[in-house]
């Protein structure tokens, strides 16, 4: 299930924390207290940050991902469960380095 790959993944990250502050079912992934992954239990997919809007346009023009409705707070979209495992890593990654080392965090 892709849900255990991310938690898999991301406990292995330094500072991350695994949150549920919507209740049971929905997860948050935090650095230093600011998201930077999410998905629903049973959802379609991960959320994630990307590294601006012009990436985040770019991601769902291709069919890779689909908008979020935080796009329009820092460039956020939502990959489909679909996408291959290599590349939710290395988006997965991406996105925990952008809220580690950005001073204007989502």
């Amino acid at each position: 299930m892709r849900e255990r790959f991310v938690d898999t993944h991301c406990q292995r990250l330094p500072g991350a924390e695994r949150t549920e502050p919507f209740g049971p079912g929905t997860v948050v992934w935090k650095v230093e207290g600011h998201m930077f992954a999410a998905y629903s239990i049973g959802g379609h997919g991960l959320s994630l940050r990307m590294m601006d809007a012009k990436a985040t346009t770019r991601m769902v023009e291709q069919g890779r991902a689909a908008p979020h409705f935080l796009e329009d707070e820092g460039g956020w979209v939502l990959l489909p469960w679909e996408t291959h495992p290599d590349e939710l890593r290395a988006h997965l990654e991406l996105s925990y380095r952008l809220v580690l080392f950005d001073g204007n965090r989502a």
